[in-house]
């Protein structure tokens, strides 16, 4: 091992040296004095001398316990700890600030609470600290969370087992940044060297005085010409970059004539320790006379705590000397007006002041000779600025003329300053359109219409005012030629807007023509306002309805079905024998004959007439009823040869057929006349 020097005055001694041999200063700050030291602190009371138990033997590399927390590392041993916490893991101090002190750490008194450091003055903290531990154990004293600022200059501390001593602290400020006046509170830590787990926390309250001197205040531009101008500004520029502390001002500013109105952009100035800032400040002062200077000083004072500060301003006005004015001039645009189916009109007024170097204030007024115009102003009061065109809205009111006619009324613009008065010239010219009725039509839609068999029918009549400027309202009416139409307007009174069109939908009754004419009348609408007529005509067509041929068919159905009955008819109240229509039966009966017999004809006669009867029916189906009239004559000839038959032939007899011929030969005639009929067509 290596000779140990003595951390006192430097000798050299044996390595296993407990004591130095020049100064006898304790030498024990290795691991095994350290770990003697824990397990002397840690000791049983259940050894039989009731005090400590003996000394284990030193691991060669002890096993790394846990963190009272379960997430550090167990501390250095002893003279790696005596550097302080440069020789502990990075998170041996987070770890053991947050865990509760281990039994055995330090019993510290702050005997100087507060102190007091200044940036050339370091302060002295005052510590008693105790060592309660059966070990000689070294203690290292940190700041917990450190200020930049600030730096701790601590002694090295040796305790004895058991005992107690007073170790003085320096508190240096670091001279690199300026360090603003505060009180602050801090915590210093002493940990064991010997475990770090053993420390004691203590707070201190550390003031940083004020200090520097009061801000400086300067005004740029020091001196303002102002020429033709009442208003300036000026800059305010304070300075508390040697100051440690914020200085707390409030701006007022005067001159002697107490004639100058100063607006500050802030009323009072905070200005940080360490910085500069600046107001700017806003003035007006009146003008002296044309062609005059006058110079005034402007002070400026910035007050805290100990008094104003002064900063001075010089301000140097001059004026032209007072130009000659030109009068102002009038004029009115458009100075001829005109309107159209219009009461108001407006116009501008333009005050000329161009050659006048001050402002004119005139008030505006209308005159019309006629005195028949009214007219408003805005503004009717107000200053014409020099050197330019100032400009009012004027607005002139006149009753329309007749509708038709036009009228021009000429009128003046006065523009008065008290004592002057100026004028312009202008002209208005009113125009009334003609009456909406004059511009506006009327038409029918549709102008034909198609009743057909009807008598009654709907058109619309239109009332187009869209060339109009005025609304119109007519009331409608209607008559035809020869007075029998009957109209109906819905409604019978229409108002329309311009540029619209009205309507109005009419409904009439027409009586039908002479039987199998087309009638033709027209009827006229008329709308009217009260002064003149609008007029339109709707042609109405009609055609009287021609019932014959549905007469004619009813007659052919009622002819058809008598001259069926007829060949069906059998005489019931008759002792007749009913004749057979069976083909087959009546071949066998007159095969077994003796002679032609009139039963042998009547069933092919019935079913003939039957046959016919149909034919009948099937003529309706023609335009003409041909089909039908010759079908009723071939009955009536079917018919009446069957008894010429009957009569002609010898030995014959009345058959049962004979009985509805009478029926055969009405439905044949009506049947005939229904042909007739349906051939009768318009």
């Amino acid at each position: 091992m290596a000779d140990r020097s003595c951390w006192n005055c430097g000798a050299m001694n044996a390595p296993d040296a407990r004591w130095c041999t020049n100064c006898n200063s304790y030498l024990g700050w290795d691991t095994e004095a350290g770990e003697a030291g824990a397990s002397d602190s840690g000791g049983s009371t259940d050894g039989t001398d009731g005090g400590t138990t003996p000394e284990p033997e030193p691991e060669p590399e002890p096993a790394p316990e846990p963190a009272p927390d379960g997430g550090g590392e167990p501390p250095e041993p002893a003279d790696a700890a005596a550097d302080g916490d440069e020789g502990a893991p990075e998170d041996a101090g987070a770890t053991t600030d947050a865990a509760a002190p281990a039994p055995g750490s330090p019993m510290v008194t702050v005997t100087t609470p507060e102190v007091t450091v200044a940036r050339h003055e370091p302060a002295t903290v005052e510590l008693a600290i105790e060592n309660p531990t059966k070990v000689v154990d070294g203690y290292d004293v940190r700041i917990i969370d450190e200020p930049e600022w600030l730096d701790l200059v601590s002694p090295d501390v040796h305790l004895m087992p058991g005992a107690s001593d007073d170790i003085e602290l320096s508190l240096v400020m670091r001279p690199e940044p300026m360090v603003v006046a505060q009180r602050i509170e801090l915590s210093l830590r002493i940990s064991s060297q010997e475990d770090a787990r053993r420390y004691a926390v203590v707070g201190i309250v550390v003031h940083v005085p004020e200090y520097g001197p009061r801000v400086g205040v300067t005004a740029t531009p020091a001196m303002i010409r102002l020429e033709d101008a009442g208003e300036g500004a000026f800059t305010l520029h304070f300075d508390n970059r040697s100051a440690n502390h914020p200085q707390t001002l409030a701006l007022a500013a005067n001159d002697p004539e107490d004639v100058v109105d100063f607006r500050f952009a802030a009323s009072s100035v905070e200005v940080e320790a360490g910085s500069t800032a600046e107001v700017h400040v806003d003035f007006t002062a009146p003008q002296p006379p044309p062609g005059q200077q006058r110079n005034r000083q402007l002070a400026v004072a910035a007050t805290d705590d100990e008094g104003p500060i002064a900063a001075t301003v010089t301000l140097v006005q001059s004026t032209t000397a007072a130009p000659v004015d030109e009068p102002i001039v009038v004029q009115v645009k458009p100075s001829a007006i005109r309107l159209e189916d219009a009461h108001d009109a407006e116009f501008d007024v333009l005050i000329d002041n161009r050659g006048g170097h001050s402002g004119v204030i005139v008030g505006l007024t209308g005159v019309d000779p006629e005195q028949r115009l009214s007219f408003a102003f805005i503004p009717a009061r107000f200053v014409a600025a020099p050197g330019k065109i100032t400009q009012a809205r004027g607005l002139v009111r006149a009753d329309a003329p007749p509708p038709g006619t036009h009228v021009t009324h000429p009128f003046t613009v006065v523009a008065s300053d008290g004592t002057t008065d100026v004028s312009g010239q202008a002209q208005l010219e009113i125009s009334s359109s003609a009456a909406a009725i004059a511009t506006a039509e009327l038409r029918a839609n549709p102008e034909r219409l198609d009743l057909g068999h009807h008598r009654q029918g709907q058109f619309t009549v239109e009332i187009d005012n869209r060339r109009g400027v005025r609304p119109l309202n007519v009331a409608i009416s209607g008559r035809s030629d020869d007075g029998a139409v009957r109209a109906t307007f819905a409604p019978a009174t229409v108002v329309v807007a311009p540029g619209a069109i009205g309507y109005s939908r009419v409904s009439l009754t027409s009586p039908y023509p002479p039987s199998g004419q087309q009638g033709t009348r027209r009827l006229h609408v008329t709308a009217s306002d009260g002064s003149q007529d609008l007029d339109a005509s709707v042609e109405i067509a009609q055609v009287r309805p021609n019932h014959r041929p549905a007469a004619g068919r009813w007659l052919i159905l009622l002819g058809a079905l008598l001259v069926i009955v007829g060949a069906l008819l059998l005489p019931w109240f008759i002792s007749f024998s009913v004749p057979s229509l069976n083909p087959l039966e009546i071949a066998v009966a007159i095969s077994q004959a003796g002679g032609l017999e009139s039963e042998f004809v009547e069933g092919p006669v019935r079913i003939l007439l039957v046959a016919l009867g149909v034919m009948m029916l099937l003529g309706m189906a023609g335009k003409e009823g041909g089909l039908t009239r010759k079908t009723a004559v071939l009955v009536v000839l079917l018919s009446a040869g069957y008894l010429v038959f009957l009569a002609v032939t010898p030995n014959m007899t009345l058959s049962a057929l004979d009985i509805g011929l009478p029926f055969v030969w009405i439905g044949a005639a009506t049947g005939y006349a229904g042909g007739i009929l349906v051939r009768m067509r318009d």
